[in-house]
């Protein structure tokens, strides 16, 4: 009776052909609001759609590797696949970083359209490729908020010798108008502000800062994000493993992230206001950028883009894609616009 059962089972199992196998799916982040969610739901509707023929591990932030480790663990095959961010693989490909964000870009949804319509997902997998890896955008982030800063910033000149934890081209954009930009752990960022280590932070927008106190330890809240207007959270899988799933099975990651694209850009976009409110009532000055600061902030990501076009072909060659679909989207655009 019981190699009857066995046999039912494993008849079960590989009736379409392929047995159910679980992959191990390392996240860079912790159990924070949008992307935390976004995830899960990739995980269960890549189950429901294959019938649980393909499951996914979720881990959060650490369970496994490191966050700046993942890349190289999944390249490698230790790890599967990722639940990331691109701009951290910018220190072996600096073109990576242009699909975390592009300071001073487009809205998300030009974003998003950039990359399935106008060349970028192929010029990320060509980027990707060398290193085993398969990479999709997995959930479309919106606008981040400038940042958290102690002190007024009323001119450029205030930027100069600022101690400011922001990554990646915004950091290079910074770093020209004479800040100090620093990499930190998200659990470092408040103790440094308080500490005075810190002058100024940049993570996230206001749902994902309410999380981390920076409104108990820095009193401007400063907008527009100019150095992510729109995000992409990557999912990555390892190609061995991406290759050793049926048609049917990489359909249904790629719809997945397709919904959670949606999912992650509506959840949080009438989400801020109220906690806005919320810091408004702790004392904190939400406030834009002066223009004089905003100017000088988009000439210097000029430049940095101009040094870096120079220095990698590859950066180039994304970049001139991004803003030859952008002229063309922000066209029609600006003749539908009602203002």
């Amino acid at each position: 009776m019981k190699r009857v059962l066995f046999a039912a089972a494993l008849f079960a199992a590989t009736a379409s052909g392929t047995q159910a196998e679980t992959f191990t799916l390392q996240s860079a982040f912790g159990a924070l609001p949008v992307l935390n969610p976004a995830a899960e739901r990739f995980v269960g509707n890549v189950k429901t759609l294959t019938g649980g023929e393909v499951e996914f591990d979720y881990l959060l932030a650490g369970e496994l590797s490191p966050p700046f480790e993942i890349f190289d663990n999944v390249s490698a095959g230790a790890i599967d696949a990722a639940w990331s961010y691109a701009a951290y693989a910018s220190g072996k490909e600096p073109a990576a970083a242009l699909f975390g964000s592009v300071p001073f870009g487009g809205d998300p949804l030009s974003y998003i359209s950039w990359l399935h319509h106008g060349g970028g997902i192929e010029l990320w997998r060509e980027i990707y490729e060398p290193y085993n890896l398969v990479p999709m955008a997995c959930g479309v982030i919106l606008s981040e908020a400038g940042g958290w800063y102690t002190k007024p910033i009323e001119s450029p000149e205030d930027l100069q010798g600022l101690n400011i934890r922001i990554g990646g081209l915004g950091g290079a954009i910074l770093a020209k108008l004479g800040a100090n930009a620093m990499s930190l752990p998200a659990g470092e960022i408040s103790t440094s502000l308080e500490t005075g280590r810190l002058d100024a932070t940049e993570l996230s927008f206001p749902l994902v800062d309410k999380l981390l106190g920076f409104d108990k330890v820095a009193k401007n809240y400063y907008f527009p994000g100019w150095h992510q207007p729109a995000g992409f959270i990557e999912f990555y899988m390892n190609k061995d493993k991406w290759d050793g799933l049926t048609d049917a099975q990489r359909t249904a990651i790629e719809v997945s992230c397709a919904d959670a694209n949606l999912y992650a850009m509506g959840v949080a976009a009438g989400a801020q206001s109220p906690i806005l409110e919320e810091f408004r009532a702790n004392g904190v000055e939400v406030k834009r950028f002066p223009d004089s600061v905003m100017d000088a902030l988009r000439a210097a990501a000029d430049e940095v883009y101009a040094e870096k076009s120079a220095e990698n072909e590859m950066f180039k060659k994304v970049i001139d894609s991004y803003r030859a679909y952008s002229a063309n989207y922000n066209e029609y655009q600006n003749l539908s616009d009602l203002n």
